[in-house]
């Protein structure tokens, strides 16, 4: 095998590897080497392609082959070589792009799964302590009650409170002038009488104060 045909194979490894690499550094990294072997190689995409389709000829030891130079190629059509190859490049790049974001969309469609149990278990959880929890209230006992104490006193009823009563300054009541009127009467006689003095003086004497006491009314 010669330096060419393993400068081939080695691009087809790569190329391989980077197809089926699992995420976009490794893809990147296996891209960049084969386009390192191309290049120091002179190799196009349809040598490494059509080198995969062809079947290699079995090997005659008696004949050795006989090696061609390669023909060399004008300006316009290694502009158009490279046009292809770039085209290619730009396809199997969107190619590992698309792969890449593929794995990526499956991974976060695996964590929002996860995320998804996850609430389903915390919610069942949750349903399942509330459950319980009328449960474990109807096991409790019933809390004492403690009852008021009641005095042993009786509660009188409360009376009534009576105004004070208005003087009565009605006719038959005495007014306050005639009693001390009275008092006055009274003492002017005893003193008459513990003096020996005869009745008929103090009658006339109280018949004058009588009308002395009416006159200055």
């Amino acid at each position: 095998m010669t330096d060419r045909d393993k400068a081939i194979a080695k691009v087809q490894k790569l190329m391989s590897l980077a197809e089926n690499a699992g995420n976009e550094n490794e893809a990147a990294n296996a891209f960049a080497k084969a386009r390192l072997f191309m290049k120091k190689h002179a190799l196009s995409l349809s040598d490494i392609y059509s080198s995969e389709s062809e079947i290699p000829p079995a090997v005659q030891p008696e004949k050795q082959p006989v090696k061609y130079p390669p023909k060399p190629m004008t300006a316009e059509e290694r502009h158009r070589e490279m046009g292809r190859q770039k085209q290619q490049e730009e396809q199997r790049l969107r190619e590992l792009q698309a792969l890449v974001a593929q794995q990526r969309q499956r991974e976060l469609q695996r964590q929002r799964e996860q995320q998804a149990l996850r609430e389903l278990e915390k919610r069942q959880a949750i349903k399942k302590q509330q459950q319980q929890m009328p449960q474990e209230q109807e096991n409790q006992p019933d809390p004492v009650r403690l009852e008021p104490e009641v005095s042993a006193q009786p509660i009188l009823p409360q009376q009534p409170v009576t105004p004070p009563q208005a003087p009565d300054f009605s006719r038959d009541a005495t007014p306050p002038e005639s009693g001390m009127r009275q008092l006055i009467i009274s003492k002017i006689k005893n003193i008459l009488v513990k003096r020996n003095i005869p009745l008929v003086l103090i009658a006339a004497v109280m018949i004058f104060f009588v009308i002395y006491i009416v006159y200055l009314q």
